[in-house]
């Protein structure tokens, strides 16, 4: 005891002791509260003021034994209860800490403080509607509560209801501009929603509120990566990482950006140095093994090399699975294989061992019979479509689109899976059409649950390779009958996978050998696109840096279709045209690809005598219509080698009339405008060779009149590449068949939604 209060009152010694631990001198108070207890042993107020200090420097066990003493003692002390509360919050015995701050809350019902950490603790507890109601009461006593608006968004936000969480979050700004928790947590509320800009700028907020916090540079760091201002968000993950060496997440994203700009010796580097700090962190093993299929490749000599050490990371990758067994599987689809058909090779060696190691992963041992209902006699036969693009994207307009407007709902019930974040009105338009539809954020475990809760009968997945959680669940068995069609177009690997939903008119005679899925050959193209309506008035050629009196060959793919080996095909047209032009789009994600795209041409050229700066035009990556606008001012289309162009030839071929000259590749991706023009009947500008691809882009260059005659004639027919019902109906026919010899005998409850 200090000296100077030995002979001092009780009442008095207390009242020292209590400034004392204001002032944060806790050894002297403690020593005060202790001596007052010698002289009282039953004195409640020491008991709990002591409590108090136990709990602040860590020894919770003793602080409860103190506040349990001291209710015994006086049970109307509403602080004590609180702080009681507090101790058996940490201790993780909520219920009790529920109980003891909704008796302080009885105690003090005027207290909004207490009703705000009782319904934060509700909140901790799973009890969100009780918390939500406490957050109420306090604010209904303090409008002016910061605390409380901010804790009452995020509930709000868990419970489906994110505009109002917008709202409370931005109150509680409103209330303390300097709140940083608030405004990282409406950056992230934001984000999910995919207002990038209004994320941006609410992370960025939190940054000049607190700018030590790693957090608040990776997040930033994410809205910036999404925006494709990839420079930007690595300067972001670096800040966060020199904030916090340790920061995984930080460590994997600036990894994912370097190889969104082809740096791939450095981002290898960074995910060497992640697995060292974290040796058991999956989704960069797989980023690792990803990570070494370039998006662009400077020479052809490249390539081999490429594959050789992919092929070696990817097996060191399937036998190296062990005790991150669980943690390897719960990452399937974090980086998929998508570059790797842009080789130009048979995959179906490599994508085995892959599908396999992914299936093998997330393998469940029960039989799939005994996890669903059986298929009542007579009963509609219930399709899920499961996809990240129930969206305006490619993947929804070749294939969900008419799958879900066109299919004879009398036969068939469509579930949706909308396992993207990505939503516009096509979400909404698909929503109607199905007859359940399911949009959430949720982890793979939980989709799983979803899907098989609703037993369906066939699962089409529009493509698998491209949107990760689609990976994820592509690799299980989750209905008798697994499809996948050619949104990204290469063979799965997947044992899991059943058919390939392909092209007849597509495949080359020995397509079976690419695939492990068994082949559906579906009609003509295989999709049934709608033509599309496009009014823009076409820009002048100025506007784009071309020439008047040039021929202008339109090529406007994703440069990481580009081959190397096919680099001097522009300047081999170049020198027989003269006056010509190339016009190509930049990559948007990274400037870094654009000028390696941009020196290949150069050199190109230059083996040629020409400058590639006379004949190429590169434009920035623009919206649709735009797009369309400048493809107008084309006079003829030069499709990719290797990768042919898709949806992008179909939108062309609705706006403009243009000659198209293409060379069948050997595979369904180097296909698709030759089996668009062989649907129109329009062949003359399908190439046997490279050497004929030149000769005829060439021709086209030189005769003016072949060219308004191929103009003409495409104009007719471009009719019979759209609207095609013909694929849809095949794959009824295909789905009712399958599904009826595959049969179902597990004894159910009956569903009465569908019938």
């Amino acid at each position: 005891m200090l000296p100077s209060l030995r002979n001092q009152p009780i009442a008095e010694r207390l009242e020292t002791g209590l400034r004392l631990h204001a002032a944060g001198n806790l050894p002297d108070a403690a020593a005060i509260y202790t001596s007052v207890l010698e002289k009282d042993h039953d004195n409640a107020d020491s008991l709990h003021r002591l409590g108090m200090i136990f709990h602040q420097v860590g020894h919770v066990q003793i602080a409860v034994a103190c506040f349990e003493r001291s209710l015994d003692l006086a049970p109307s002390v509403a602080n004590c209860h609180g702080n009681f509360a507090y101790a058996l919050r940490d201790l993780g015995r909520l219920d009790e800490a529920v109980a003891h701050f909704a008796l302080a809350a009885r105690l003090r019902w005027d207290s909004p403080q207490i009703l705000c950490n009782l319904a934060t603790t509700l909140c901790e507890a799973g009890k969100a509607d009780q918390a939500m109601a406490a957050y109420r009461r306090a604010l209904a006593l303090d409008p002016a509560l910061t605390e409380a608006w901010f804790n009452l968004a995020a509930p709000l936000a868990a419970a489906g209801d994110p505009d109002r969480a917008e709202r409370f979050y931005r109150r509680a700004l409103r209330l303390d501009p300097g709140f940083a928790d608030a405004a990282f947590q409406l950056g992230n509320l934001l984000f999910q929603s995919r207002r990038l800009d209004a994320a941006e700028a609410a992370f960025r907020a939190a940054i000049g509120a607190r700018p030590g916090i790693a957090d608040h540079h990776n997040n930033l760091g994410v809205a910036l990566q999404e925006q494709s201002r990839l420079e930007e968000a690595a300067a972001r993950y670096a800040e966060a990482l020199a904030l916090n060496p340790d920061h995984a997440d930080a460590a994997f994203n600036r990894g994912s950006v370097l190889l969104a700009q082809n740096r791939l010796t450095e981002a290898t580097a960074g995910f060497e140095r992640l697995l060292e700090r974290h040796p058991h962190h999956a989704a960069a093993k797989f980023a690792l093994c990803m990570g070494q299929l370039p998006v662009l490749y400077a020479t052809a000599e490249e390539i081999p090399a490429r594959r050789r050490a992919y092929a070696e990371r990817l097996n060191r990758l399937a036998e190296s699975a062990g005790p991150d067994a669980q943690a390897l599987a719960d990452a399937i689809g974090s980086s998929q294989p998508f570059f790797l058909p842009y080789q130009g090779e048979n995959d179906r060696d490599l994508q085995s061992l892959y599908g396999a190691m992914a299936c093998r992963l997330l393998a469940d041992p029960r039989p799939l019979a005994a996890r669903r209902r059986r298929r009542r006699p007579g009963e509609r036969i219930r399709v899920g479509v499961v996809s990240g693009y129930f969206h305006e994207h490619t993947v929804w307009r070749l294939f969900i689109d008419r799958w879900l407007s066109q299919m004879d709902r009398t036969r068939f019930a469509l579930f949706g899976y909308h396992t993207g974040l990505t939503r516009d009105a096509r979400t909404d338009e698909s929503a109607r059409l199905c007859d359940r539809f399911v949009e959430r954020r949720q982890s793979g475990a939980q989709w799983r649950q979803t899907i098989l809760a609703d037993s369906p009968d066939v699962l089409l997945y529009p493509e698998v390779g491209m949107d990760p959680m689609a990976g994820h669940l592509a690799a299980q068995r989750l209905a008798p009958l697994q499809c996948v069609a050619w949104g990204h177009p290469n063979t799965t690997g997947m044992p899991t996978m059943d058919c390939f939903l392909t092209s007849a008119l597509m495949e080359p005679p020995d397509a079976d050998a690419h695939y492990t899925e068994k082949l559906i050959r579906l009609p003509n193209l295989g999709v049934c696109y709608g033509a599309r309506d496009w009014s823009p008035t076409p820009p002048q050629r100025a506007a784009l840096g071309l020439r008047p009196s040039a021929m202008v060959y339109w090529s406007g793919q994703a440069l990481y279709k580009y081959l190397p080996q096919h680099d001097a095909v522009f300047p081999r047209i170049a020198r027989a045209v003269g006056d010509c032009q190339f016009v190509f789009i930049a990559f948007a994600k990274s400037q870094a690809v654009t000028d390696l795209f941009r020196a290949r041409l150069k050199r190109a050229f230059a083996a040629y005598g020409l400058r590639a700066a006379d004949h190429c035009v590169i434009l920035p990556s623009m919206p649709e219509e735009r797009f369309i606008d400048a493809v107008r001012q084309s006079d003829a289309l030069l499709d990719t080698i290797g990768w042919s162009g898709g949806k992008s030839t179909l939108d062309c071929l609705s706006a403009h009339d243009a000659p198209i000259v293409t060379l069948p590749g050997d595979f369904l991706r180097g296909r698709h405008s030759a089996a668009i023009l062989t649907r129109l009947g329009v062949t003359d500008t399908i190439a046997e060779s490279l050497d004929s691809y030149v000769a005829i882009a060439a021709r086209l260059g030189l005769d003016a009149q072949w060219r308004r005659d191929l103009r003409r004639r495409m104009a007719a027919a471009r009719h019979r590449a759209f609207d095609d019902r013909a694929c849809v109906e095949a794959l009824e026919s295909f789905l009712v068949d399958a599904v009826e010899r595959a049969g179902d005998s597990v004894p159910v409850r009956a569903d009465p939604r569908f019938s």
